[in-house]
Formats: C-alpha cells, sequence, structure tokens
C-alpha cells in the first residue's frame, strides 16, 4: 500500500491526501487562534461603543503610514490606493514603510513624504526586527496606519506602535489587530482593487483607480543617454520584452518565465512591423537573455542585429524612464509588467503559475494570455499554482499566436504597422 496516498483536485490533478489534510488543519487552528484574537481587540471598542474610524475623522494634517515591504509587483500596486487616500486628503502627510528592493519603485512619487525603511530586503519581519521597528514608528505619532498585507505580523505592527486607526486587509482573521477591516471574501479579484478596498473601508471611494510611477529628470536623462548609446533611435516607436522575472528576496518562481523561443519569435515579427525591439533584464538575467538572443541568430537570421541588448544597462528608474517611453511592453508576470502598466504603457503579459484575475495588468490597455486550463487553478495559494501548473504542461503551453493575437489587439494589424514605417 502506498505510503503516499493521492486524490484528485478540480484540475484533475494528483497530489497526497496525508499533506493536504494537514495543510488545511494547519490553516483551520490558525484562522480559528486569529478570530478569537480579534474578538479580544474588538471587546473595548464594543464595550465603550466606538464607531469604526474613517480616514476624514483623522485631525488636519495627520501622520499616516502605508505598510507594505515586498515587493515590486506589489508594491506598484499599492499605488492606486497611496492616490485614493491622498485626493481625499490632501492635507495628510503620508508615509510608506517598505524594503530596501521595493523603495526605488516609490522614489520620487509625490504623493509620499518620507520612505520608512524596514531593515530587511524582504516581507519577511522576524520578531526582533518588527519590534524594533514599532518602537521607531511610536516615536513618529502616526494617526492611521494602512496595512496592505495580509500577514498577521504586519497587521500587529501599528497596534504595537501605538497607532489608534489600523486598517488592512483581513483574510482569515488575519488582520485580528485592525480596527479597520477590509474583509476579503467570496471570488477572487485584482490585487489591487483589494488594497483599494482598505481605502473603501475607511469611507474613501476612488475615482478611476490607477496605478502610477513618476519619472524623475535625472532617471528620464539617465535613459536617454544609455539609450543612445546602445542604438536606440528614440524618434521612433519602442517595444521593450522582458523575459526573465521570478525572483525576488521572498520566492523564486522560475516557472513564470515564457520560453525563450516564444519571445524570440515575437520579437522577429515585431521587427519586419518596424518596430525598435529592446531586451531588458538586471544583471543575474543574462542568461534568459542570451538564450532568446541564441534563438533569434538561429532561427531568424539577419534580425538578431535589429534587437537590442539592454540586459543590465538600466536600473529601475531608468528602466520606468524606458517603459514610458516605450509603445508596448511584452513579458511575463513580474514586477517590471506593473512598472509598465503604471508608466502607462500598452502591456501584453505571459502568465503560467499565477492568476491572471489577480495579478493580471492593472489597465485597459492590458492582455494577459495563460495556459487554457487556469481557471481551474482560480483561488489556489502561488505553491499549489506552481504544482498543478507545471503538471498541466504550465507556462510552455503557451503559444506564440496566442501572444501574437493580443499583441495586434494592442497594436492594430494594419494600421500600426502603417504608422511605424511611414
Amino acid at each position: 500500500m502506498s505510503l503516499n496516498p493521492v486524490e484528485n483536485n478540480a484540475a484533475g490533478i494528483t497530489r497526497p491526501v496525508a499533506r493536504r489534510r494537514r495543510e488545511l488543519l494547519r490553516e483551520k487552528a490558525i484562522t480559528l487562534a486569529c478570530r478569537g484574537l480579534a474578538w479580544g481587540f474588538d471587546l473595548p471598542r464594543r464595550v465603550l461603543g466606538r464607531p469604526v474610524p474613517t480616514l476624514q475623522s483623522l485631525p488636519q494634517g495627520a501622520r499616516v503610514l502605508i505598510i507594505k515591504p515586498c515587493c515590486l509587483g506589489d508594491v506598484i500596486l499599492t499605488t492606486a490606493t497611496v492616490a485614493a487616500v491622498a485626493k481625499a486628503r490632501p492635507d495628510l502627510r503620508i508615509d510608506y514603510l517598505v524594503s530596501e528592493w521595493s523603495r526605488p519603485v516609490l522614489l520620487g512619487n509625490p504623493r509620499l513624504t518620507r520612505l520608512v525603511p524596514t531593515g530587511v530586503n524582504g516581507s519577511n519581519l522576524g520578531w526582533k526586527t518588527c519590534l524594533g521597528l514599532a518602537w521607531k514608528l511610536r516615536q513618529k505619532g502616526y494617526r492611521a496606519a494602512l496595512v496592505l498585507d495580509r500577514s498577521p505580523r504586519l497587521n500587529l505592527l501599528p497596534w504595537l506602535a501605538g497607532i489608534p486607526v489600523r486598517a488592512g486587509v483581513d483574510n482569515l482573521w488575519r488582520g485580528f489587530a485592525l480596527n479597520v477591516r477590509a474583509t476579503q471574501s467570496g471570488g477572487l479579484k485584482h490585487e489591487a482593487e483589494v488594497y483599494l478596498d482598505v481605502a473603501r473601508a475607511l469611507g474613501v471611494t476612488p475615482q478611476e483607480p490607477r496605478l502610477e510611477f513618476f519619472v524623475s529628470k535625472e532617471a528620464g536623462a539617465s535613459f536617454r543617454q544609455k539609450a543612445l548609446k546602445l542604438g536606440l533611435d528614440l524618434d521612433r516607436p519602442v517595444v521593450t520584452i522582458h523575459p526573465a522575472g521570478g525572483q525576488n528576496p521572498d520566492t523564486q518562481v522560475l516557472s513564470k518565465r515564457w520560453l525563450p523561443e516564444g519571445f524570440a519569435e515575437i520579437a522577429s515579427r515585431l521587427v519586419s512591423r518596424g518596430y525598435q525591439v529592446i531586451l531588458v533584464g538586471a544583471d543575474s538575467d543574462r542568461s534568459v537573455v542570451s538564450a532568446v538572443q541564441d534563438n533569434l541568430a538561429k532561427s531568424h537570421a539577419g534580425q538578431s542585429e535589429n534587437v537590442i541588448d539592454g540586459c543590465g544597462q538600466f536600473d529601475l528608474a531608468e528602466s520606468g524612464a524606458l517603459l514610458a517611453h516605450s509603445r508596448l511592453f511584452v513579458g511575463n508576470d513580474t514586477g517590471l509588467m506593473h512598472l509598465a502598466v503604471a508608466a502607462g504603457t500598452d502591456v501584453v503579459a505571459v502568465f503560467g503559475p499565477s492568476s491572471t484575475v489577480a495579478y493580471g495588468p492593472y489597465t485597459a490597455r492590458g492582455r494577459s494570455v495563460s495556459p487554457a486550463t487556469q481557471q481551474s487553478l482560480a483561488g489556489l495559494p502561488l505553491k499549489e499554482y506552481q504544482a498543478l501548473s507545471l503538471a498541466e504542461g504550465g507556462i510552455a503551453s503557451v503559444g506564440v499566436e496566442a501572444v501574437w493575437q493580443k499583441i495586434e489587439e494592442l497594436t492594430g494589424s494594419a494600421s500600426d504597422s502603417q504608422a511605424v514605417t511611414s
């Protein structure tokens, strides 16, 4: 008899029953404990009959703290909420608690007064770090905090810091220490909307929310200088392709990366249309970008020299400037994809182990492509997305034609081609 019995899930994939039961029991135990803690935190307010706080109840010029340490894409997805709060109460001083890793995407945001360092690169704040931060935050006199994270520890941080108004995402009672809870129940929704729900819980009605990224003059000038050295003609339409991603300080999900040969074929077709194509990535992405170039050289002789290698050439601020200048971004489900949305660029994103419903381009000018079976994975944690997506063929099952169709939807199959070559 097998020591690891299996069962079928909704996607028709098998997994160990014992492991699943252990996970369910652990989750139920945590949920029960958090629910009990929430009852205890709520008791004084209920006994005293105090109303749920709102943003409008804050005094003039109050200091507010946004909490979302990591990572790039997630932090960018909070910028619509930052804007909604700033527009509703322009008198407030808004600070943002963020890791060094994600800090660059908020630099230059005029809606923020100060970026507060967490002291760690990712979002995993140990108790020692958390208690140290709480002590420092207590000295700043914050009147409200918005915790745009599901971590129980991060939701507890404002209470430890003595912040009176504590709003945040409450999923399965993990926001037990909050006194303004944006409860998440029902179907899956976009993460940007989950964060906006926190503003809504504070009585804010976001008007036409969108992600934001602000290109500084320094970053814009530096990008132009580097682009010209690389041979990029800034007077012609540019398409940026990012074939890497799936890595941050907390996780590594390389199954988010579409095949290099797929990106090579897309790059070739775009060059044939008259677009300038530039491949981007961090220094650590060199092997991925090289694989795309190798495929171009093998399968599309004569076109590889028309695709510019920008790997490791731009920092994050300069990448934002490049994306703001680009006609289109094509890439995986990564922070750079969300940065392209925030920069106002058209986006085509290829998905594998993550949900297009929760993490797709948050813009009407965005399109996403995913494996045909992905709908059956909706609502599962990332680890299970990854395992089930790989079992179904994963991101490799996304075809070039499906991606190209989305590109044509955004660029136009004939009219845009004429505009490029004229």
